[in-house]
C-alpha cells in the first residue's frame, strides 16, 4: 500500500508549487488586504481641520518610467539585467474637502514591489513558451522580489498566536496572557492576582486594574451577574466581589479605576478618558466601540473562569512551543504591516501639508500633495535590506542561487522571533506538533539551531479565506450552541457561546466542513482540560493533509489512486470529496492518526498520506536516509543545497554573482520518487566509489580523485562573476565616460592592462584575463573644487573596472543597457573553467564531506577483475565512526542499478529493502554483498581483501580552493594600526594567531617568528632616569624627556601595535613607565 501511496505525493507535488502558501498570500494582500488596511485607515483619520477620505486602491502591472517619459511594462528577466525593482504603481481615490471645496482624484500613492509569478506579475498565466520568448526559465517558481536587479527572498516568521490565552508561571505568580490583536498592533492583556487575592487585570497604560471594577465599568453592574458569568464559584471570587459591592453603577468604577490608574482632570474628562482607554485598548479584537463592551465583559468572565481553574489545577498550563499556539506570517501578512504604517505616514504628510496650505489661503492640487517618492523608496528600502517595521532585521535575504533545491529551501523557510544568542532551550527542540508540519533535521548548525525551520513536503499555511460568519452562526445554533450553560466555545478567539454536548458538536462541525459547507481551512478543537471548543480560521496556521478514517476503514480507495494516475482526478478533488483533510496542530490533538493501513483500529480518526511526509523536501530525497544517523543526515541535506549543478535555465542571460554551472550533471541512479515529481534541475553525478585506503591520500575524511575521471570531464564547473560600471551624470553637465581612458588621466595603470578593451571601451568577447587587467575602462570627472583647481592638466581620473586579485578567467557575454534613472550600464560576465584539484570539497547526499587529497593518475588505481576502475577512493574509516547506512545500502543500490539498467527506488521508509538489492545482484553473477576481488593498480597484486565497490550519487561543492586560496608577502596597511588590512577580495595579509605562534615556537622556529612578529616594527625612545616613553625633536636635533628633562634617552625597538596602545593609554590620561635593563644580563 506504501508504494500506492507514492502516487498521491507525486501528483501533489505535479499539481502544486512548494511556494503557494506565500504567493497566495501575496495575491490576498493586493486583491483584499490593501483596500481592507485603506478602510481601516479611513475610519481613524482625524478630520477635524480638513476632511480626507480614501476610496478604492487599484494595483497596476509592474511597469518602468524611462528617463524620456515613456512607461513600459517589464519582465522579472529586464528588471534584473538593468538593475531595476520589479514594482507596480498604486493608486488610491482621494477626497479632500476644506471649507466649501471639494477635490477629488485618482492619485499614485506609490510604487510596491512585486513578487514574482504572483496574480499581480507580468508573468502570471504565461505558458512555458511565451516565458521562454520573455527569458525566463519555465521552471522558476517565483515567490521573490527583484530589487534593484537583485532578487530578494521573504523569509516567514514565526510568532506566538494572537487571541487566545496563555497560562504560565513566573516571576509574578500564575498569570493569564492574551495577546489581543487588531490590524498590525497587538496588545498583551495580563490577569494576575495580588497577595491579599485580588484578580488584576493590565493592559496598555492601564495597569494591575481589579477585574470586578473592569466588569462594572463594562456594563455587568450586580454581583449575581457577574459570578453567573463567570461560572466558578471560589473563596477568592466572593473576596472580590466584597471587596468592591460599594460600587453600585458604571460611572462610579470609572472614577475608582482612574483613580487606580493616575488619570486627572474634570469629572467629564475623566469618564471620556477611561472609556476611551479601555474601549481602544482592551481586548480590541473584540471591537473598539460602545456596543462591544457587553462581549468584552463577557469574554473578560470567561478568561477569570478560565484563570481560577488554572489556579486548582497545575495540570491547566500552555505549552507556548505547541504549534496550536503559534503562527506563521507570510509575505502577505508581512507586507500588510509595511503598508499600513507607510501608508499612515504619508496621510499625515498629505494633512500637514493640507494645513500648511489653507493657513496660506492657496489652491492646491490633491497630485502634487500625495508625494509618491517617499513611500516608494521606505517600501523598497525595507525589502532591499530586510529591516523592517518594529525594529525586525534579516526578515528579507539574498537568494541562495547555487543550486534549484538551495533556492525550493530558502523559499520555505520559518525563523523564529527570538534571538539566536539566547539559550530558549524548549524553543529549539524538535516538537511532537512539528511532525508532518517541519522537517526533523533540516536546520542549521550553531546559534541558530532550531529557531530556523523548513516546511515538510506536504504542509502549507492556512491563507485568507471568504467566510459568511453569520450564515455559520446559525449553523453552530442548530448543532447546540446557547447563550445559557455548557462548555465555551470560541471562533478567532472570541467568545461566542456554550455548547452542552461538546464531542457531538465537534463533530457535527468537521462533518459540514468535509461536505464542503464551510472553509476547508476551518479547524475545530475541544480541550478536555480547559473545557473549551476552540474553532479558528486565522491565517498563518501550518496545516497537513491527512486521510480520512471512518468505521475503522480509510476512506482512499483503489479507485481514487487510479482515476489519480491517469489524471482523471485531482489532488483537490480528494480534498473536496472528503477523502483528505488539512489539519492544523490544534485539532490534531482530536485525532488519532495511523502510519500503515494495517495500523487502523476503530479509534483511529485519520491515517498518514505517506511515512515520507515526515520530512521538508530536501531531506525526503537523500536515499535510504531513514538508515542515516540524524546529525549527519542534518549535515547531508545541507551538502546537498551546496552542491553545484544547473541552477536556472536562462543563466546565460543572467548576471549572477557567485555562481557555477556544472557540465555534466546527471540525474542518481537510486534515487527517492520524490526526485521526479519535483521537475528539478540535477547537481551532481554518479560515479564508481570504492571503499579503501590509498597510500594515505584519503586519511579520515579526504577523497582521492581518478585522473582519467577527471580528464573525461567528472566534477568539471564553470564559475561566473559579474563586473558592473554605470556612467553616472553629475551637477554642471559632466558624467563618467565608459571609453579607453587616455595617457593623461589622473591614475592611469600601464598601456599592458588596457590591451583587451575595443574602441568602446569595454573587453570583447572571448578575451583570456588575468588578474589586474582591465574589464571596462572608465574616466570620471573632477567632482569636488580640490580636484578641479588645475582643469587644464589630468582633470579626469581612471576609474577602470579590473580583473579582481587572484583570479583570472574568459570575456562570456557583454550587456549595455540603461538604469531606472537613464544612465548607461555595462554588464561583463567573466567564466572561469574549475576543473577538480587538491582541496575542492565533494560529498555524498548523507553527509560525508571530503576534501580531495590526490588526484592520482588513472594507471595507479586499483581495478576489479572486469577492468572497472574506481572514480573516487573513500576511506573504510569515515563510515562506521558517523554512523551513515545509508551511504552502504546507496552504494549497493546504485550498483544494482548500473548492472540492470533500472531506476533504484531509494525513497526513505519504503525504498527497495537491502535483501531484495542484495538477491538482484546474486541473479547477475556478482556477489551479494557488493564486494570485488581488486588487483593493485602498481604492482598487478591481487589484494588480500574483497573492496566494498559500487555506483553512488556524488556532489561536487560550491567551497572550491581557487575561491578560497590566498596569500600575499607584503602589500596594503591600516592607517591607524599599521598592521595588514583583512580580506582576501582586498588583497590582505594573513593572520599568524596564537596557535600559529605556538606551533612554530614548538618546531624552534625562533628566528620566523621574530621576523613575523617585527614587521611592524618602529623605534621609540625611552627616559633611563624616569622611564617615559618621549620623542625625537627633529627642529633641534635633540631627544630630551618632557618630564624629568633628562638627556639620558635609549632607542628602543617595539611593534607599532605596542607603541599604539601606549599612546591610547595617553590619551586616557595613564601614564606608563618603563624599567630597562641590558638584555645580555640575566
Amino acid at each position: 500500500m506504501d508504494k500506492q501511496r507514492d502516487i498521491l505525493i507525486k501528483k501533489y507535488l505535479e499539481q502544486h508549487s512548494l511556494v503557494e502558501s506565500n504567493i497566495l498570500s501575496f495575491n490576498d494582500f493586493v486583491n483584499n488586504k490593501m483596500q481592507q488596511i485603506v478602510n481601516e485607515i479611513n475610519e481613524t483619520i482625524n478630520n477635524e481641520e480638513v476632511e480626507i477620505k480614501l476610496g478604492k486602491v487599484r494595483v497596476e502591472k509592474p511597469n518602468i518610467i524611462e528617463s524620456d517619459g515613456s512607461i513600459n511594462l517589464v519582465t522579472p528577466a529586464i528588471a534584473r539585467l538593468r538593475n531595476l525593482t520589479y514594482s507596480a504603481p498604486v493608486y488610491i481615490e482621494l477626497t479632500v474637502r476644506y471649507g466649501k471645496q471639494t477635490d477629488s482624484a485618482e492619485v499614485e500613492i506609490g510604487r510596491i514591489p512585486i513578487i514574482v509569478k504572483s496574480s499581480a506579475c507580468n508573468t502570471y498565466g504565461m505558458n512555458k513558451e511565451q516565458l521562454r520568448e520573455n527569458f525566463m526559465d519555465p521552471m522558476d517558481f517565483g515567490g521573490y522580489f527583484v530589487v534593484n536587479g537583485n532578487e530578494r527572498v521573504m523569509v516567514m516568521n514565526e510568532d506566538l498566536a494572537a487571541n487566545q490565552p496563555f497560562i504560565e508561571e513566573g516571576r509574578l505568580g500564575l498569570t493569564l496572557r492574551v495577546f489581543s490583536q487588531r490590524g498590525s498592533y497587538r496588545i498583551p492583556t495580563t490577569i494576575s492576582e495580588t497577595n491579599e487575592g485580588i484578580l488584576e487585570v493590565t493592559f496598555s497604560r492601564l495597569r494591575d486594574i481589579p477585574s470586578v471594577l473592569l466588569l462594572k465599568m463594562l456594563g455587568i453592574i450586580k454581583e449575581a451577574e457577574i459570578a453567573k458569568h463567570i461560572g466558578y464559584e471560589n473563596d477568592c471570587l466572593i473576596v472580590n466581589l466584597y471587596e468592591y459591592a460599594a460600587i453600585q453603577n458604571s460611572e462610579d468604577a470609572m472614577m475608582a479605576i482612574a483613580e487606580k490608574a493616575g488619570i486627572l482632570g474634570t469629572k467629564k474628562e475623566i469618564l471620556d478618558r477611561v472609556k476611551q482607554r479601555i474601549d481602544s485598548f482592551f481586548l480590541p479584537h473584540i471591537g473598539l466601540d460602545k456596543e462591544a463592551r457587553k462581549e468584552k465583559a463577557i469574554t473578560l468572565c470567561r478568561l477569570l473562569n478560565t484563570y481560577l481553574h488554572a489556579k486548582e489545577n497545575k495540570e491547566i498550563r500552555t505549552d507556548k512551543d505547541h504549534y496550536a499556539n503559534k503562527r506563521v506570517k507570510l509575505s502577505g501578512d508581512l507586507m500588510s504591516d509595511l503598508f499600513r504604517v507607510n501608508l499612515g505616514i504619508l496621510i499625515r504628510d498629505i494633512q500637514y501639508s493640507l494645513q500648511k496650505v489653507a493657513k496660506r489661503k492657496k489652491f492646491y492640487s490633491i497630485k502634487t500633495l500625495a508625494k509618491s517618492t517617499l513611500f516608494t523608496q521606505r517600501v523598497e528600502s525595507a525589502i532591499a535590506t530586510g529591516a523592517w517595521i518594529g525594529e525586525r532585521s534579516g526578515v528579507t535575504q539574498n537568494m541562495d542561487k547555487t543550486n534549484c533545491l538551495a533556492i525550493i529551501s530558502q523559499l520555505q523557510r520559518v525563523s523564529s522571533v527570538l534571538a539566536g544568542e539566547q539559550e530558549n532551550f524548549a524553543a529549539r527542540t524538535l516538537h511532537p506538533t512539528h511532525y508532518g508540519r517541519f522537517c526533523p533535521t533540516e536546520t542549521p548548525e550553531g546559534t541558530e539551531i532550531g529557531l530556523r525551520k523548513n516546511l515538510a513536503i506536504l504542509s502549507k499555511i492556512s491563507t485568507a479565506v471568504s467566510f459568511d460568519e453569520n450564515s455559520f452562526f446559525k449553523k453552530l445554533i442548530e448543532f447546540g450552541l446557547s447563550k445559557e450553560e455548557g462548555e465555551d466555545v470560541f471562533f478567532n478567539g472570541r467568545f461566542i457561546g456554550y455548547a452542552k454536548s461538546p464531542v457531538e458538536f465537534a463533530n457535527s462541525v468537521r462533518k459540514i466542513r468535509r461536505e464542503g459547507q464551510v472553509p476547508k481551512e476551518l479547524s475545530i478543537r475541544y480541550d478536555s482540560l480547559l473545557k473549551h471548543i476552540i474553532m479558528s480560521i486565522e491565517v498563518g496556521r501550518v496545516l497537513r493533509p491527512l486521510l480520512i478514517v471512518e468505521n475503522g476503514a480509510s476512506k482512499l480507495k483503489n479507485e481514487h489512486l487510479i482515476l489519480l494516475e491517469n489524471d482523471k482526478i485531482k489532488w483537490t478533488d480528494l480534498v473536496n470529496e472528503g477523502v483528505i483533510e488539512y489539519l492544523d496542530a490544534a485539532e490534531e490533538e482530536n485525532a488519532l492518526v495511523a502510519m500503515k493501513p494495517e495500523a487502523i483500529t476503530a479509534e483511529h480518526t485519520h491515517l498518514e498520506v505517506h511515512p515520507i511526509d515526515l520530512f521538508g523536501v530536501v531531506t525526503s530525497l537523500v536515499p535510504f536516509c531513514n538508515h542515516d544517523h540524524a546529525p549527519r543526515l542534518n549535515k547531508g541535506s545541507k551538502t546537498l543545497k551546496q552542491s553545484l549543478g544547473i541552477y536556472a535555465a536562462n543563466y546565460l542571460v543572467r548576471l549572477d554573482t557567485d555562481v557555477s554551472i556544472l557540465h555534466y550533471p546527471q540525474k542518481p541512479i537510486v534515487r527517492s520518487f520524490v526526485y521526479d515529481s519535483l521537475n528539478i534541475y540535477p547537481s551532481g553525478q554518479n560515479l564508481v566509489i570504492a571503499i579503501m585506503p590509498f597510500e594515505g591520500y584519503n586519511m579520515s575524511d579526504a577523497i582521492v580523485l581518478n585522473k582519467g575521471s577527471v580528464d573525461r570531464g567528472m566534477g568539471r564547473s564553470t564559475y561566473f562573476r559579474p563586473y558592473t560600471v554605470t556612467e553616472l551624470q553629475y551637477a554642471g553637465g559632466l558624467s563618467d565616460e565608459i571609453t579607453i581612458p587616455s595617457k593623461d588621466v589622473s591614475g592611469y595603470r600601464t598601456e599592458a592592462s588596457y590591451r583587451f578593451l575595443e574602441d568602446d571601451g569595454i573587453a570583447y568577447p572571448e578575451a583570456d584575463m588575468s588578474e589586474g587587467e582591465v574589464v571596462i575602462g572608465k574616466t570620471t570627472p573632477p567632482k569636488f573644487l580640490s580636484e578641479a583647481k588645475d582643469l587644464s592638466i589630468q582633470a579626469k581620473k581612471e576609474a577602470s573596472l579590473a580583473i579582481r586579485q587572484e583570479e583570472r578567467g574568459t570575456v562570456d557575454g557583454v550587456f549595455i543597457t540603461l538604469d531606472g534613472e537613464g544612465n548607461r550600464v555595462a554588464q561583463v560576465r567573466i567564466r572561469d573553467s574549475r576543473l577538480p584539484e587538491p582541496g575542492d570539497k565533494f560529498s555524498a547526499p548523507h553527509g560525508q564531506k571530503g576534501v580531495v587529497g590526490l588526484i592520482a593518475n588513472a594507471e595507479d588505481i586499483p581495478f576489479t577483475s572486469k577492468g572497472v576502475k574506481p572514480d573516487l577512493l573513500f576511506n573504510p574509516h569515515g563510515v562506521p565512526s558517523r554512523m551513515s547506512m545509508g551511504y552502504m545500502i546507496e552504494l549497493l543500490a546504485g550498483k544494482t542499478g548500473a548492472i540492470t539498467g533500472k531506476i533504484i527506488d531509494g525513497t526513505p521508509f519504503t525504498g527497495q529493502s537491502v535483501e531484495e538489492l542484495e538477491a538482484q545482484l546474486t541473479s547477475m553473477g556478482f556477489s551479494y554483498d557488493g564486494k570485488e576481488t581488486m588487483y593493485n593498480g602498481i604492482t598487478g597484486k591481487k589484494m588480500s581483501t574483497k573492496i566494498y565497490i559500487g555506483n553512488m550519487y556524488y556532489l561536487k561543492l560550491r567551497r572550491m580552493v581557487k575561491n578560497l586560496l590566498h596569500a600575499r608577502a607584503s602589500g596594503k596597511v591600516a592607517l591607524l594600526t599599521r598592521q595588514p588590512i583583512e580580506g582576501r577580495a582586498r588583497g590582505g595579509g594573513l593572520r599568524l594567531g596564537e596557535m600559529e605562534q605556538q606551533a612554530l615556537a614548538g618546531h624552534g622556529a625562533a628566528l620566523l617568528l621574530k621576523e613575523r612578529y617585527d614587521s611592524d616594527k618602529t623605534v621609540v625612545y625611552i627616559c633611563k632616569d624616569c622611564g617615559n616613553m618621549t620623542y625625537e625633536d627633529i627642529i633641534r636635533n635633540k631627544i630630551i624627556c618632557n618630564v624629568c628633562g633628562s638627556n639620558e634617552v635609549e632607542p628602543i625597538e617595539v611593534s607599532y601595535a605596542f607603541k599604539l596602545l601606549i599612546d591610547e593609554l595617553l590619551g586616557l590620561g595613564v601614564q606608563t613607565k618603563f624599567e630597562l635593563k641590558n638584555k645580555y644580563e640575566q
